[in-house]
């Protein structure tokens, strides 16, 4: 492990960074693996009562809804394809639903449910006729069980996802599918980005994948990849906006100026995998 990424939260906007948390943070601390390239949390936030504690208290400002609606409509439409040619059945449920745009996004054949931490982020996706629980996979009946576990902009928040990802077989059927969607650490623009690739600098993002390292704890934990596709979030600036900061680089350390952080683009992950 090499420390790869610090920052301080004096700074940094975000809805997680309260006056109390921020006093608790003072900097945000990322160090990588020289195997896989994954990165992790080597501050406070590699506790996670500590994010959770922080999700609960999150308000309903975190969930508006986003100008581009359409793009992430047509984005998950698109992992609702992917998906339909392998799973077995049409029981999902979406941990870590937020405000339920993903499953309000997707067709009427599926049974859906969510579950979500923060009281904001369920009480918001109820009011889209979905049928969500407040809470974690703790909270579940024994009894629950699915077809298709969906995790999308989840695994990154999590500091312990070898234990995540165990909490999340016992709520599959056999055969049952896993889609996570999440951040690429060894993506091209995220290399060529380094520490300035804006997906560090989200105080949520504790546990940072690499495809390989991805693939790597998803085997180990007895799931196969029986998809994997190289993707845009929907949130992303794109092309232009990710060559006009590259482009513009070298100018701004010749005149003095502060680096840029790098926006998103085609820098995240999507992986289907089924349990067996």
């Amino acid at each position: 492990m090499r420390q790869f990424f610090a920052t301080s939260t004096e700074d940094l906007d975000e809805p997680f960074l309260s006056s109390d948390f921020r006093r608790q943070l003072p900097e945000l601390r990322l160090d990588q693996c020289s195997d896989c390239g994954c990165l992790w949390a080597k501050d406070m936030r590699s506790d996670d009562a500590v994010l959770t504690r922080a999700y609960q208290h999150l308000v309903n400002d975190y969930f508006e809804t986003p100008p581009n609606e359409e793009k992430y409509k047509e984005f998950y439409r698109w992992l609702e394809r992917l998906i339909e040619e392998h799973t077995p059945g049409n029981e999902i449920l979406d941990v870590g639903c937020g405000d339920g745009l993903f499953l309000a996004s997707m067709s009427a054949r599926w049974s859906k449910q969510g579950l979500e931490p923060s009281t904001a982020g369920a009480e918001l996706a109820r009011k889209k006729n979905l049928k969500v629980l407040c809470g974690t996979l703790a909270d579940l009946p024994p009894s629950c069980r699915v077809d298709l576990l969906s995790a999308l902009d989840v695994i990154e928040h999590i500091a312990e996802p070898h234990a995540f990802l165990e909490a999340l077989k016992t709520k599959l059927k056999p055969g049952g599918l896993l889609l996570v969607l999440t951040g690429d650490s060894t993506s091209l623009p995220a290399r060529i980005a380094g520490p300035q690739w804006s997906y560090l600098k989200w105080c949520g993002h504790v546990s940072i994948f690499s495809e390989a390292g991805l693939r790597r704890v998803l085997e180990d934990h007895g799931f196969q990849i029986v998809a994997w596709k190289r993707c845009e979030h929907p949130s992303s600036a794109g092309f232009t906006a990710w060559w006009r900061v590259h482009l513009l680089e070298p100018v701004r350390r010749l005149i003095g100026r502060n680096r840029s952080w790098y926006p998103f683009w085609r820098d995240h992950q999507a992986v289907v995998a089924r349990l067996v």
